[in-house]
């Protein structure tokens, strides 16, 4: 069976690798690929054949999955009507840890908080997750969740320990994606309007403008490794003010870009980036048993907005419909 053995590529090439992976994916479905080798036969590799094998299975793997996660986000997106005012549902997933069959609708001001924001958020994302991937497997593109299965298996070899949790299933690595898009988000928002408190006279919409400006934190945090990632993000985290409350970013780890005074973006300082990604001081020098594409949610296959974009522009909307970034004032 002849099985993938590239040299690994650069990150630009790989991007533009896995935008036409995805197109193909969508364009052609699964007769358009081959074989891949079995766990046993992986296992028996040298190691630095199978670092190769990967790297060149590892974009078919994101094609796969970057289109299920776009389209769950699509699907909530598509679905906010059904639960207003915010579109958003109690699906019991924060709670309780499963999926309600009728979740409930989250009313118009049982959102006082980003802690409460960021449960109903993943909530909502859960349960159309769930949704989807039932539509899904009763559909014509049920091999996409097969296929997916088959590649992740291959991916656990040699794995680290994060790695292995997030690739358990093809549903718990779409949902690590999309629970991070959101919970991200709802992170990033509140240590934003914090930033922006300093501004006078900067009213919600203002407010909004400028933190939906401000995607590039969310984006560049899930392009790290999937092993890298959870030391990144802790590294930004201020402790907890209470044992088991939440933990939010660190301000000084973020900068207001202003113009004329004003603000306009937010994004990591400079001195905390390395080649323009999160610096991980923490395993900078480990080298990962092989790369990954980050979260999966962070490419669009159809060419449109990537669907961290959209979890963060929906989750500045659902700040600014919340009253999170203050009250409307006038008329």
């Amino acid at each position: 069976m002849a099985m993938p053995d590239r040299e690994p590529e650069d990150e630009q090439e790989v991007g533009s690798r896995l935008s036409v992976m995805a197109r193909r994916l969508l364009k052609r479905g699964r007769a358009g690929f081959g074989a891949v080798p079995t766990v046993a036969e992986l296992t028996a590799m040298a190691a630095d054949k199978r670092h190769r094998v990967l790297e060149g299975l590892r974009v078919e793997l994101y094609g796969v999955a970057s289109i299920l996660a776009e389209g769950v986000v699509d699907r909530a997106y598509r679905n906010r009507d059904e639960h207003p005012p915010y579109g958003l549902v109690r699906s019991g997933h924060t709670d309780w840890k499963l999926v309600l069959a009728s979740p409930k609708t989250v009313e118009a001001g049982a959102i006082q908080d980003f802690y409460a924001l960021g449960k109903a958020y993943v909530d909502t994302m859960v349960f159309h997750l769930s949704r989807h991937f039932e539509e899904v497997g009763h559909s014509d593109q049920a091999w996409m969740v097969t296929r997916l299965e088959e590649l992740l298996g291959l991916f656990r070899v040699g794995a680290g320990p994060a790695t292995q949790a997030r690739m358990r299933d093809a549903l718990s690595f779409v949902y690590g994606g999309l629970h991070f898009g959101t919970g991200v988000s709802v992170q990033l928002a509140e240590v934003m309007v914090r930033l922006l408190d300093p501004y006078p006279g900067l009213g919600p919409q203002e407010r909004a403008a400028v933190m939906a400006r401000s995607s590039r934190p969310a984006l560049r945090l899930a392009a790290l490794n999937l092993d890298h990632v959870i030391v990144a993000y802790q590294d930004y985290l201020l402790p907890p003010q209470y044992p088991s409350g939440p933990q939010w970013f660190d301000p000084n780890r973020f900068t207001v870009q202003e113009a004329d005074g004003r603000p306009v973006a937010i994004d990591f300082r400079p001195q905390v980036l390395v080649a323009g990604k999160p610096h991980t001081p923490k395993i900078e020098r480990v080298q990962p048993t092989f790369e990954t594409h980050g979260c999966p949610a962070r490419i669009s296959p159809s060419g449109g907005t990537p669907p961290i974009t959209r979890l963060w522009t929906w989750c500045v909307e659902l700040a600014r419909e919340t009253g999170l970034l203050g009250e409307e004032t006038g008329s």
